[in-house]
């Protein structure tokens, strides 16, 4: 179980998080929706051990993550986030990279998962690919899908994924959707942050984050009749033109 308590983070002229409490159960999907700034993406770089509390403390099976080795972190969770980064080298090398024991079979079955095996078939030098720093070469989507492809190798108890499908077309979307709901396992903890209404299908918990802190939070159906309804005021009590 993760978990944050009072958790408080600041950047210069910036309040990202203020006094957030929330926990996250074992094999539960989750989604984090709310306007630009809300503190979101902060959020899973803290519950992803990348960042450090400010105040507050951030908890994984009730131990203080700044008490776990980096290495143990890494071994349990998985973070994508929404700009995947990559070195230049081959494409087998970003798959593989601090990866042990993953044979030449399980690399293409994860690709044939995810989809990537198109680029990689579609590439005269397959797995051989030339990636330069930063990504280039590969398209924003692929790059996202490389993300993916190398979480699932990973094989992490907890996904965190910040707008994975950001830099994808509705078709390369839908499958990322249907891949997700085939990888993640029942005993698997999934928190996602995005803005595609689509994606909301995975989830049965839905929270919104604002500069206020938590607005709302709740199955998934719920929220987002509370967030329909309040737009509908809105608009009903906007002065017409």
């Amino acid at each position: 179980m993760l978990a944050v308590h009072n958790l408080t983070m600041e950047f210069p002229g910036v309040k990202a998080l203020d006094a957030v409490n929330l926990s996250f159960q074992a094999g539960k999907v989750n989604a984090l929706l709310g306007e630009n700034g809300a503190g979101k993406s902060t959020l899973l770089k803290i519950l992803s051990g990348l960042y450090r509390p400010q105040k507050g403390r951030a908890l994984i099976d009730g131990l203080d993550m700044q008490h776990v080795a980096r290495g143990s972190l890494s071994r349990h969770i998985g973070y994508l986030p929404q700009q995947v980064r990559l070195f230049a080298g081959t494409l087998r090398e970003n798959l593989m990279s601090g990866l042990l024991g993953v044979s030449d079979e399980q690399l293409r079955q994860a690709c044939e998962v995810t989809g990537l095996i198109q680029l990689i078939n579609s590439h005269s030098k397959g797995f051989d690919l030339p990636i330069s720093e930063g990504g280039g070469g590969v398209s924003g989507g692929q790059r996202q899908l490389i993300g993916l492809t190398r979480l699932l190798l990973a094989r992490p108890q907890v996904w965190l994924l910040d707008e994975p499908t950001s830099s994808m077309d509705d078709a390369t979307e839908l499958r990322t959707l249907q891949i997700l709901r085939q990888i993640i396992q029942p005993d698997q903890t999934l928190i996602l942050v995005t803005h595609k209404p689509a994606m909301l299908a995975l989830t049965g918990r839905l929270i919104v984050m604002g500069q206020e802190g938590i607005l709302l939070d709740g199955l998934r159906d719920a929220v987002l009749a509370t967030l329909q309804e309040h737009h509908g005021k809105k608009q009903t009590s906007s002065p017409t033109q």
